[in-house]
């Protein structure tokens, strides 16, 4: 059975994609926020019952709760939603559009819940194709009953119902391509479910066969991912459930640009579809940046009227408002009423409900000023460390907590009353008695080791990122590779990093990609990440042919790569630059490492208790020391191809003759040069005469004591005549080598 210090309860701070997805057991107090949690099921129900698409602006601090408030409207909603979540966007506004189809279909294809709150047996996305279907049944059957008799429809008469679906949902929606309404009702198909998610996601790296089994005849166009956003929600109201779609971590959009496409999406799900309920988490310093930027248009159809607002509309946004003493109380017995502590404390005989933790520890952590859930969370991680490691601690530590006196039961603190509306303390008019000594802890000294390392801590992060990362069913897009690698760069470099924007958008209106310029240190490397198959993947090898070296092509490995001309294409690439097939395992500690960049920049990490302290700059440091990181395949790769390149050596000027004649020296000391040293014995004597050009070139036999006195001149070049006509050239390794114009 575990120990206590292994059941710690308030170590998990925040609620990431894991926890919304898979968490199994979902630990809530509906009394906190539950004002704010009202506002969201409003606008929830307006919508289901008016079609009209609302936003909603959650604003707080970083730890005050936006995430799990989300969570929370998931769970209780249970089947009258479809949910999906986008965190993170990418930094490319162009990208957003795709980014925003990629996460609705992978956040429906997480299984739909039952009206009591458990998962269904079948996807968010086959509810939605079962929407589709019902009316073609004709019968009245509830979901799960269609589900059930689904499975027991043969091959064929599935085949019949899927075709006359499509041709009813071809007269309501003349305007959607066939081959989108196809790929939404192969979702029924067993064999078909998946390929046709990714299809319906915008993957470009669907191979021949692969579309010829959906019956599509390409992968799904960039100008056609509007559309299919937009259908979502149509065919969602259709079905009666509105579709909530949550935009979370947008700390990254800050750009005019960024605001300017951001409006746009807004605007089309407003205008030319219907049945959203998007939802902006910030934080309250981008929540500034956001309410300066949006146009006097989009906020008068989200906002309310203000004549004291700018442009005279003021935002819909709900407030995550601090917690009170109360609030904070249930908040830690929730958490030390999980199974796992309950089933240990009865083990071990003990009654106590907060056990290992002390009343003094409570009425310590629940006294004083409202803070927010996850600043209080990390508080009582740390007092909870304490009591479970006070144990570990020297004997005389031990001995000396022992022998303080422990007060039978806790007396009231001097302060008395409490202002209710304000939440602070107020001292009260009459004298208090004086309250009896808590029992003390360690001294801070002795309790340095009981702090959980940073290092350990963020590689504890980063494996739980990690695994989250290997369980969400979405494949990665080649527009999220640049992201995470463009994240790499941010983390593994010393500022500052220029960051520039290829030409292959400018030229290319299908690129699926990225296309960027990293330069630092003397030196750059252009990163273009691309998924895309046949013609596309050409177009894209055809732009960066020209490349020198300088250039890093990355590719996922669900992207297979085929054919004569792109192989011919892709091994031209690869003589001078760089190609890496990024495989599965790398792509997850890439994404991992995202969701943990992320939640540092809502400050997730800010009220840890480790040594050292999990600041931003200590928690970066101790991310770039990660031997995952620093042993990553693509961080090697950037460096190579990123490394300030040598200069080539100039010319040599010496000519090939001199070079013979007068042969390096040994590496030895030199000895001095005597003029005429070997001809001294002979008066007169001069130096024998350079032999004969021949069309060879032979060494030239001298003493090797008798140094060369003086230089020689360079023989005479032999005439240059035109081979006859018909006459073969002779190969080159048999010419004489071209002179270098230098005497020796």
């Amino acid at each position: 059975m575990p120990s206590y210090a292994d059941l710690n309860p308030f170590i998990s701070t925040s609620v990431g994609e894991n926890e919304l997805w898979n968490a199994a057991a979902f630990l809530d107090v509906p009394y906190i926020h539950s004002v704010q949690s009202g506002t969201l099921r409003i606008a929830v129900d307006q919508v289901r019952a008016q079609h009209r698409s609302q936003v909603r602006f959650v604003r707080g601090a970083g730890g005050s709760g936006k995430s799990h408030l989300f969570s929370r409207l998931r769970r209780e909603c249970a089947d009258s939603i479809f949910y999906a979540y986008a965190p993170n966007p990418p930094l490319q506004p162009e990208a957003l559009e795709n980014f925003i189809l990629t996460r609705v279909v992978g956040s429906m294809r997480h299984p739909a819940r039952s009206k009591e709150g458990r998962e269904a047996p079948y996807s968010q996305l086959r509810l939605l194709a079962y929407a589709l279907l019902k009316p073609v049944v004709e019968q009245n059957f509830t979901f799960p009953q269609l589900h059930e008799a689904w499975a027991g429809i043969r091959l064929e008469t599935r085949k019949d119902l899927i075709h006359h679906a499509i041709q009813l949902l071809e007269a309501e929606h003349p305007m959607v391509p066939r081959s989108v309404l196809r790929c939404l009702l192969n979702v029924l198909r067993d064999d078909k479910e998946h390929l046709a998610a990714q299809w319906l996601s915008g993957a470009a790296y669907l191979t021949e066969n692969e579309l010829k089994f959906l019956g599509v005849p390409e992968p799904l166009a960039r100008a056609e991912m509007g559309g299919v956003i937009q259908l979502f929600g149509k065919l969602a109201s259709q079905v009666g459930s509105p579709v909530v779609l949550v935009l979370d971590q947008l700390d990254l959009v800050v750009t005019q640009p960024q605001f300017d496409e951001m409006q746009r999406l807004l605007f089309a799900l407003i205008d030319q579809s219907e049945n959203w309920v998007v939802l902006i988490g910030l934080v309250v310093e981008r929540f500034a940046a956001w309410d300066a930027a949006l146009s006097q248009a989009l906020r008068g159809r989200v906002g309310v009227p203000d004549s004291n607002a700018p442009l005279g509309f003021r935002l819909p946004v709900i407030d995550m408002l601090p917690i009170a003493n109360e609030q904070k109380r249930l908040l830690l017995n929730c958490r030390l009423e999980t199974p796992a502590l309950i089933a240990l404390r009865q083990n071990d005989g003990i009654t106590s409900a907060i056990h290992p933790l002390l009343d003094e520890d409570v009425a310590r952590l629940t006294t004083g000023g409202a803070i927010f859930p996850r600043h209080l969370l990390a508080a009582a991680a740390e007092a909870y460390a304490m009591r479970t490691t006070t144990s570990a601690l020297p004997p005389e530590i031990v001995a000396a907590v022992a022998a303080q006196p422990v007060p039978a039961a806790i007396t009231p603190v001097a302060v008395s009353v409490v202002d209710e509306e304000n939440d602070f303390p107020v001292l009260a008019a009459i004298p208090m008695p004086t309250p009896a000594p808590p029992r003390p802890l360690p001294p801070p000294a002795a309790l340095s080791g009981s702090k959980t390392s940073l290092a350990q801590k963020v590689d504890a992060l980063l494996q739980q990122a990690i695994s989250a990362a290997k369980a969400d069913t979405s494949s990665p897009s080649a527009i999220d590779l640049g992201e995470r690698a463009r994240d790499l760069i941010d983390l593994m470099v010393a500022p500052p990093v220029t960051i520039s924007e290829g030409d292959i958008h400018k030229t290319y209106d299908n690129f699926d990609g990225s296309d960027r310029w990293f330069e630092w240190g003397g030196g750059k490397v252009r990163i273009v990440t691309s998924d895309s198959m046949r013609g596309s993947f050409i177009a894209v090898l055809e732009r960066i042919k020209e490349a020198c070296g300088d250039t890093l092509l990355l590719r996922n490995d669900i992207a297979p790569v085929s054919g004569q001309l792109t192989m011919e294409l892709l091994n031209a690439f690869k003589a001078k630059n760089t190609f890496h097939h990024i495989p599965a395992a790398e792509a997850a500690i890439l994404a991992a490492l995202a969701r943990i960049l992320a939640a540092q920049r809502e400050g997730s990490y800010d009220q840890f208790a480790t040594e050292p302290p999990a600041t931003k700059d200590n928690v970066l440091a101790a991310l770039r020391a990660h031997p995952l990181l620093r042993e990553l395949k693509l961080w090697d790769m950037i460096q190579k191809v990123q490394a300030p390149k040598q200069a080539p050596p100039g010319p040599h000027q010496s000519s090939v003759l001199s070079s013979i004649i007068r042969p390096p020296a040994p590496p030895m000391a030199k000895p001095p040069v005597i003029p005429n040293a070997g001809l001294s014995a002979v008066p007169g004597a001069k130096p024998p005469p350079p032999p004969a050009y021949t069309g060879a070139i032979k060494p030239l036999a001298r003493p090797p004591s008798a140094p060369i006195s003086k230089p020689i001149a360079k023989p005479p070049a032999p005439p240059m005549m035109k081979p006859p006509t018909g006459v073969a050239r002779p190969p080159m390794s048999k010419l004489p080598p071209p002179s270098q114009g230098n005497a020796a």
